[in-house]
């Protein structure tokens, strides 16, 4: 499954934002693989393309963060998927 994650940055929360990701990298869980991640340059917020196995595992791979940042994580498919589904029933 493909999820889009999208978190917001709270000013006061930035500084310690950026501490954490240089003393603990970027985030890893069993089951979920960072495709892609995006910084807008005004660093208050990111985006991020994850594949995992299910939701449980995008969870594990943000809940550390969850006490500083704003995330909204949304499951997606290609349009590819998204065709055959169409097809099918129209």
């Amino acid at each position: 499954m493909l999820f889009v994650v999208h978190a917001i940055i709270a000013p006061e929360h930035r500084d310690e934002s950026f501490r954490r990701l240089k003393e603990l990298g970027l985030p890893e869980a069993k089951g979920a693989k960072l495709l892609g991640a995006w910084m807008a340059l005004t660093q208050q917020e990111t985006w991020a393309i994850v594949e995992a196995d299910d939701a449980e595992a995008v969870m594990k791979l943000y809940h550390p963060w969850t006490g500083l940042n704003l995330h909204t994580i949304t499951p997606v498919m290609c349009f590819e998927a998204l065709k055959a589904i169409v097809a099918a029933e129209y």
